[in-house]
Parts: structure tokens; C-alpha cells; sequence
């Protein structure tokens, strides 16, 4: 994971900055790496412990509610966990209702 500032997490500025980047093969990287460190066993999968986890960390306040509804809006099975294409759908469904 590179964060700018090597903390090991990325910061919100961070984050923003990644999302409006011009160059996809950049930022695809830095998601890629983002989404590795979520899923700690590895299985390609972010499963609600590893993104329960991963919010707490980062300093967010989660019900496990909102860690449900994360999961099925990005997998089509809860109990299957997110694919990394099923984090980009979370964050690209974020980021639209950010611009509403």
C-alpha cells in the first residue's frame, strides 16, 4: 500500500486525489493496492469481518448494517464477500451520490 505520507492508510485528501485521477492505469494501481490490504486472508474476496476491520482502522464508525448493505451493493451474495470490481461499484456509486 503507498500512501502518500507512508502511514500505511489512506487519507481522505489521499483517497480524493486517487479517484480524480486522470491516469487509470495509476490509479487502478493504487486501488489494487487498497483493496489488498482490506482483504487480509488473501482470498480475493473482502469479506464483512475484513471490511468491518479495515473501517475500524481507518478510523470509520460502522454499523454492521452498513457493512451488509456495502456487501450487497457491491456482490450480488453477501456471504460471498467483494470482489476488487465489486469495490470500485461501492466507490463509484460513493462518489455519484457525493455529486447529488
Amino acid at each position: 500500500m503507498s500512501a502518500a505520507d507512508n502511514d500505511r492508510f489512506v487519507q481522505n485528501e489521499e483517497f480524493e486525489r486517487v479517484l480524480a485521477c486522470g491516469d487509470k492505469a495509476k490509479s487502478s494501481g493504487v486501488m489494487e493496492d487498497v483493496f489488498k490490504v482490506m482483504d487480509k486472508d488473501g482470498n480475493g474476496k473482502l469479506s464483512h469481518e475484513d471490511t468491518k476491520n479495515y473501517m475500524s482502522s481507518a478510523g470509520f464508525i460502522t454499523t454492521d448494517e452498513d457493512i451488509k448493505a456495502m456487501i450487497k451493493l457491491g456482490s450480488d451474495d453477501e456471504h460471498q464477500g467483494v470482489t476488487y470490481a465489486g469495490l470500485l461499484k461501492i466507490l463509484a456509486v460513493d462518489k455519484v451520490n457525493e455529486a447529488s
